[in-house]
């Protein structure tokens, strides 16, 4: 099966069941996670502070620069 996995099979789908069962047996719960999170940012952790940017701001646009003047035949050939 290609593309996206079903919305039960899903990462943040499975990510929310094991948050909600390590609540239910007295773990952490989200806010606890995100907490956690909060405290690795203020300490200095870039991958912590990326993750909490992206989510507040979303990822950054990525900026893709193509050579278009060629025609389609001009690129097959080159490549030959």
């Amino acid at each position: 099966m290609a593309g996206r996995p079903p919305k039960e099979k899903s990462f943040a789908n499975m990510l929310r069941i094991a948050i909600n069962e390590a609540a239910e047996e007295g773990g952490t719960n989200l806010r606890q996670v995100a907490n956690a999170l909060v405290e690795k940012a203020k300490g200095g952790d870039v991958q912590a502070i990326r993750e909490i940017a992206d989510r507040l701001d979303g990822k950054p646009t990525q900026h893709i620069e193509a050579d278009v003047s060629m025609s389609h035949e001009e690129a097959l050939r080159e490549l030959e």
